[in-house]
């Protein structure tokens, strides 16, 4: 028993000390890039941030394109729990509701959607170290809600006339700039009510 818990323990202690640096890291990485985007961040001012030196920023992130990709993929893991919860009702209210769902996601982090819409804008550059992470991003997202349109077309609950990739093309266009608005002007854009009412109009205009 002894044996046991010496070889345990260590270990156990050892990982969520780590863990919880990276994740302060992570956290102080995404505050700045809301400020001043990737380009303009550095690792020092990071490190400053999360009151760690800079070697101890780089002994979790070797660099500042980790940095990034951590912060990045942090936040897919974060929308992919979102988007699972699609695939529990296959139906058009379900996808409709999922969507809507992932919008007051983004309604409750407005320094998170700061940061991203960032990020989004400076990888149009393809020597962005972000630029592969957003393209596949909107491939990804885009063949998942086409898998399920196709799929309610299939079921008789979308009409079949619908041209459902422009439809995804709005939909993404819709969220995106809905959201730099609401960056801009939160005190009169209402990011959940714009969306909701926008998803609404959707619903009914393609509900066979």
């Amino acid at each position: 028993m002894t044996g046991n818990t010496s070889d345990t323990l260590p270990r156990t202690r050892r990982a969520p000390k780590g863990e919880k640096r990276r994740e302060e890291l992570l956290d102080a990485a995404l505050q700045l890039f809301s400020l001043e985007g990737y380009t303009g961040s550095s690792i020092a001012r990071i490190a400053d941030i999360a009151g760690i030196s800079v070697a101890g920023v780089l002994h979790h992130f070797p660099n500042k394109v980790a940095l990034l990709m951590g912060v990045l993929a942090r936040r897919d893991e974060v929308n992919h729990k979102v988007i699972s919860s699609l695939h529990n009702e296959p139906t058009l209210q379900g996808f409709v509701s999922g969507l809507r769902q992932i919008n007051r996601s983004s309604a409750t982090a407005p320094g998170v959607i700061r940061a991203f819409s960032m990020l989004n804008a400076e990888s149009l550059v393809e020597s962005h170290p972000g630029w592969e992470w957003f393209q596949s991003r909107y491939v990804t997202i885009h063949g998942r809600m086409r898998a399920r349109l196709d799929h309610l077309v299939a079921t008789g609950e979308v009409r079949g006339d619908v041209d459902l990739d422009a439809l995804i093309h709005q939909i993404l266009a819709m969220m995106d700039g809905l959201q730099l608005q609401w960056l801009r002007f939160p005190d009169k854009v209402d990011l959940v009510q714009r969306f909701d009412s926008y998803m609404a109009q959707v619903e009914r205009a393609i509900r066979a």
